[in-house]
């Protein structure tokens, strides 16, 4: 499972968002190596006015995941995520920034009840 947060200084109108999120997912499943399924992408787009002026887009990815994923893994899922970032915004200079953070099913409640314990 990997659950993506994704703080965005974008103004993508809605055909935009929904290409956005099925592409950063994609990315994430494929880099990952999980199925498409086990994926939840939330986009919140911040007015310009909330950050630091840039001369380019500028999109933080808080990725939560299972832990113990190869090196090599986290890099294709960094250098998908610019990519993907890139293929959506079209002639927009972008700049992705990843943040992984992997957890232990101890440290996860899902549906009222710890990860582990659904083992």
């Amino acid at each position: 499972m990997a659950t993506v947060v994704v703080l965005a200084n974008t103004s993508l109108n809605d055909d935009d968002k929904k290409r956005f999120v099925e592409g950063i997912g994609a990315a994430v499943t494929e880099s990952l190596r999980l199925p498409s399924h086990l994926k939840t992408i939330l986009l919140q787009e911040l007015p310009r006015a909330n950050g630091t002026p840039k001369d380019f887009e500028e999109i933080t990815f808080f990725v939560y995941t299972a832990p113990n994923k190869p090196v090599e893994t986290k890099r294709d899922l960094v250098r998908n995520i610019q990519l993907a970032a890139e293929k959506i915004l079209t002639g927009v200079n972008v700049k992705t920034i990843v943040i992984i953070k992997e957890h232990a099913d101890e440290n996860v409640g899902v549906g009222g009840q710890l990860r582990l314990d659904q083992i």
